[in-house]
């Protein structure tokens, strides 16, 4: 796996712990310290993590339905 630019410390270390988790309550709680890792990473990079919104949603195009 390529190394991310901006990855945090100790990410992929909780990535691996997780792929060996054999029971939930240990999955579980190795996610939650990944989700804390990247929120915390998040904070303290927030110019990063922008998110382009496009100015106008685009509109689903609805089908029309014919009568038979």
């Amino acid at each position: 796996m390529r190394r991310l630019p901006n990855e945090p410390p100790g990410w992929r270390e909780l990535c691996a712990k997780l792929q060996k988790a054999t029971k939930l309550d240990e999955f579980q709680a190795v996610l939650e310290q990944i989700n804390r890792l990247l929120t915390a990473h998040e904070k303290a990079h927030p110019e990063t993590f922008t998110v382009e919104q496009d100015a106008k949603p685009r509109a689903k195009k609805a089908k029309k339905r014919t009568a038979r």
